[in-house]
């Protein structure tokens, strides 16, 4: 019993030491090829910089345009209504056009609209 104890001691501490034997010798090997070709390693870091930078932006992109909806504005006598296009929820009603904005924002804070009125809709003469 003693000896089966003693070997897996002696194989839990030759394992432990091997990784970090390895580690250290891999640590080492990186320190000397970077004391050779330092500018090499100074482009790969320029380039992960600018992958990541470009997938920051490009995930922040995708947010954006996810959380992106085209309203539809309504006059109806002297009030605008806004509608969400795609799927005709309605978002808010207003007198003019920078209170049914505001309402809207204050509705769907995290949400961004988008929209256009042509100059034949009604809704162009609430616009102040």
């Amino acid at each position: 019993m003693d000896t089966w104890i003693i070997w897996v001691v002696g194989c839990s501490v030759a394992f432990w030491l091997g990784q970090f034997v390895g580690k250290q010798r891999a640590t080492l090997d990186l320190m000397r090829a970077l004391a050779k070709d330092p500018e090499s390693f100074m482009q790969a870091a320029a380039q992960i910089k600018k992958i990541e930078e470009a997938e920051k932006i490009s995930e922040l992109a995708s947010i954006n345009l996810n959380s992106r909806t085209e309203m539809r504005i309504e006059r109806v006598g002297e009030q605008l209504y806004a509608y969400a296009k795609d799927t005709d929820e309605f978002l808010a009603q207003a007198s003019n056009l920078d209170k049914l904005l505001d309402a809207v924002k204050q509705r769907f804070p995290e949400q961004e609209f988008f929209g256009t009125l042509n100059a034949e809709e009604p809704a162009k003469e609430l616009v102040k």
